[in-house]
């Protein structure tokens, strides 16, 4: 871009054959480069919330899954009848409240993504309703 600019002005300088229409294509181009540039920026920006938006909804589909699957095995009505098999029901039970802890925080964490994704969406539709009015 700046090369062309150079040779642009170069050739403004050395003659003064179509000094103006040279000047016009030069600011023609310097201006759609500029709109090229901006929506390059849009682009990336559009694109970057669209990857916050999915890895959103991927951890919510993960989450998801995982309490269907939790609620499948704790519907069951085996409660062991055996002491062996209490023990083992138990066990695998302890892991569960293990597991569910770390389920319960990323649940949070889901939700805390989520209410900046709300926040950040009203904050673009305030923008432009401002714009509008």
């Amino acid at each position: 871009m700046q090369a062309v600019q150079d040779t642009g002005e170069r050739l403004m300088a050395e003659s003064h054959l179509l000094t103006d229409e040279i000047q016009n294509r030069l600011q023609q181009l310097a201006k759609n480069w500029d709109e090229l540039r901006q929506k390059a920026a849009e682009r990336g920006q559009r694109l970057d919330e669209s990857l916050t938006y999915q890895q959103f909804a991927a951890s919510i589909e993960e989450e998801e899954a995982w309490i269907v699957e939790k609620q499948h095995l704790l519907s069951g009505d085996d409660c062991g009848d055996t002491l062996a098999a209490v023990q083992g029901l138990l066990k695998k039970h302890g892991a569960f409240e293990t597991d569910f802890k770390v389920h319960e925080d990323r649940c949070t964490e889901i939700t805390g993504e989520g209410d900046k994704l709300i926040e950040a969406v009203c904050s673009v539709f305030g923008y432009l309703l401002w714009q509008l009015c």
